[in-house]
């Protein structure tokens, strides 16, 4: 079974960008990494999408300091950083309050907060016809099986010295696991109906891929359109286009 993060660039909204940063602001300002959430699921399926956020951010802008959320959690006190996520996963953004109570806490050790949320996701399951060396018969016997995952993420960047927001975009995502089934495939392709009382586990198809994997293109995307990244919002793709 094979895991795919899906190679086009996601598609996306670029919301805003305070042309008033820069590259450099971001170098020596650090920016602090609070969290990445999910609306209205529990907080145990947040440290994989952190993680996701943190390595792939630092992985396309090695030069800017990047402050691990466990850092902030640590500074911020667990409970009130539980609190100050909680409320960015209902409203979806951080208010002035919020902004200013961080700001405080953090006390100049990073001039920027990063977050990002995850609004709605969706699986799916469909099949493809196995191709190559194989002979008609066996191309008529097995399918490759498909399983995907798709999300749609905000990420927003806020200015803690001036409590403003100063980025955010919104980007769909999706990865995909496949593998072979011994199951033949229906008239037209897609997917194999086997009864609703069968899952798609028992039907053949390949395990649901990680939210965190569909989020990784996203999160790359968002920090290459920031001011020094290979991908500024003025050779971005311009909203809602997919190459």
């Amino acid at each position: 079974m094979a895991a795919l993060v899906l190679g086009c660039a996601p598609e996306s909204e670029f919301g805003h960008l305070d042309s008033s940063v820069t590259a450099q602001d971001l170098r020596q300002g650090k920016i602090a990494v609070l969290g990445v959430v999910k609306f209205q699921e529990p907080d145990q399926v947040r440290p994989p999408l952190i993680a996701m956020l943190e390595k792939t951010f630092q992985a396309e802008r090695r030069v800017v300091p990047l402050i691990p959320a466990d850092s902030v959690r640590q500074i911020l006190g667990a409970e009130r950083d539980q609190r100050l996520l909680l409320g960015y996963e209902y409203q979806g953004t951080l208010d002035p309050n919020a902004l200013g109570e961080i700001s405080d806490s953090l006390r100049g050790t990073a001039r920027f907060l990063l977050l990002a949320r995850v609004e709605r996701e969706r699986t799916r399951n469909s099949t493809r016809g196995v191709t190559g060396a194989d002979t008609a018969r066996t191309r008529a016997n097995f399918a490759m099986g498909i399983t995907g995952r798709d999300a749609r993420v905000s990420v927003h960047l806020y200015d803690l010295t001036r409590r403003t927001l100063v980025a955010n975009a919104r980007y769909d995502g999706s990865t995909e696991n496949e593998k072979p089934m011994l199951a033949p495939i229906p008239p037209g392709g897609g997917a194999i109906d086997a009864g609703p009382a069968v899952s798609p586990e028992d039907q053949g198809y390949p395990g649901v891929p990680e939210l965190a994997l569909a989020l990784e293109e996203p999160f790359r995307a968002f920090a290459r359109a920031l001011p020094g990244g290979s991908a500024t919002p003025s050779s971005a793709p311009p909203r809602g286009h997919r190459p």
